[in-house]
């Protein structure tokens, strides 16, 4: 006599009444991308400066999206030409949009210990964003800046993406 269970039908038709329900409130996400593959620099401190290559537009909010989850990966990050005897290199890297509240900033940094580096080695840095979307279109950008007593380089790879989500 075979042993078979009366609610199995009923269980595996509530799976996939869920796996439809999952997929009609969860549209696919749009993505946007930008990288730069050239080596770039940045030396003067007269403030934040967009890194070329990193940008690009974001839609308006819809009734799908509301906000991008914007990263900023630059995994071959190095400082060199240290120019002071008392403060260590460093720079300040961050992401910017214009949202409804005005514009959005967050930033972060490298930097070394020890005045007395001349090179320092490769320090990847990545950082997340959450950007809210407002009622036009808004750019987004990497920009960075040095603490005026270095030179800010990456090399071969740097990237700028989004997902756009429903918060």
């Amino acid at each position: 006599m075979k042993n078979t269970n009366p609610h199995a039908p009923v269980r595996i038709a509530i799976v996939i009444a869920a796996l439809f329900s999952v997929a009609m409130v969860c549209p696919a996400a749009d993505v946007f991308y930008a990288q730069t593959k050239a080596t770039e620099s940045y030396t003067t401190y007269v403030g934040p400066t967009p890194i070329g290559g990193l940008s690009f537009t974001i839609p308006a909010a819809s009734t799908h999206f509301n906000a991008a989850l914007v990263t900023l990966s630059m995994p071959n990050l190095f400082l060199s030409d240290n120019t002071s005897k008392t403060i260590p290199m460093a720079a300040t890297l961050q992401i910017v949009g214009t949202g409804p509240a005005g514009t959005t900033v967050e930033s972060g940094g490298i930097g070394c210990d020890n005045v007395n580096v001349t090179t320092s080695g490769i320090k990847p840095f990545s950082m997340t964003l959450l950007v809210p979307l407002n009622s036009d279109t808004q750019t987004v950008m990497a920009e960075w800046a040095s603490n005026g007593t270095s030179t800010v380089t990456t090399q071969t790879f740097a990237s700028l993406s989004a997902i756009l989500v429903k918060q």
